[in-house]
């Protein structure tokens, strides 16, 4: 199903990202001795309290870049990522990370502040420890780059595109025994040709949307091309062939 227009849900999303992002700005507590460097890879720059987070950040962010360049996205200026000690409220998607395309900045909760506020936070069926947070910031760093690499702009890219492509993002990094517990809990199978991929099904079931993309694009003949399309999205849907 093709919309013919520009997606309001998709613009939604982005000012619903907006608007978070300004009130964490103003109300954000800063990160006691938190300073701001750049990863090895210099495409990309970290505002975090210490060495051992950097290093975190900067591994979880080198894995999604990686991944993402063998895709032909390639970072085209640095990603700005800076981690923060409070919840980020009103998100649609993620509740715990969020890029938000005004700013060009990536911003996500500490790993100890997402236990602090959520009594049994979890991430794909599983509790959120190291494997699963560096998915949330593989998530959130796949957001920049693809918004780098869009063929749409100004406008916004589809949410259905960019929340695919970030969610295959995630689950490619991670190691495979886990990845396939999530494959097997989730229990789908990958989208099918005329099937109509949408923000809304991520909205009510992300795991089983992160599943179904992730399968889907591991069986394409031709990744390259099926990309080359995402970036080129302006719908909140996206057509399966």
């Amino acid at each position: 199903m093709q919309i013919n227009g520009p997606s309001r849900q998709a613009v939604r999303w982005n000012l619903i990202c907006r608007v978070s992002m300004l009130a964490a700005y103003l109300s954000m507590t800063p990160l006691a001795g938190a300073e701001t460097g750049s990863c090895s890879n210099p495409n990309l720059t970290v505002s975090v309290p210490s060495s051992e987070l950097r290093q975190e950040v900067c591994t979880a962010a080198e894995l999604a870049l990686e991944f993402l360049a063998g895709l032909g996205i390639q970072a085209k200026y640095p990603v700005r990522i800076v981690v923060v000690e409070q919840p980020l409220h009103n998100l649609t998607y993620s509740a715990y990370g969020c890029y938000d395309s005004r700013s060009d900045l990536v911003t996500v909760m500490s790993q100890q502040i997402i236990h602090k506020t959520s009594p049994s936070p979890k991430m794909f069926y599983q509790p959120i420890d190291q494997t699963q947070y560096r998915g949330i910031i593989a998530h959130e760093v796949a957001h920049a780059l693809i918004q780098q690499n869009s063929k749409v702009l100004p406008l916004p890219l589809g949410t259905a595109a960019q929340e695919y492509l970030a969610t295959v993002t995630q689950l490619s990094i991670m190691p495979p025994a886990i990845r396939d517990y999530v494959i097997g809990t989730a229990d789908v199978g990958p989208w099918e040709s005329g099937d109509i991929i949408t923000g809304d099904y991520m909205a009510m079931a992300p795991a089983r949307f992160a599943v179904k993309s992730y399968l889907h694009f591991r069986q394409l003949p031709d990744p390259a091309k099926f990309v080359d399309k995402l970036l080129r999205s302006k719908w909140y849907y996206v057509n399966v062939d």
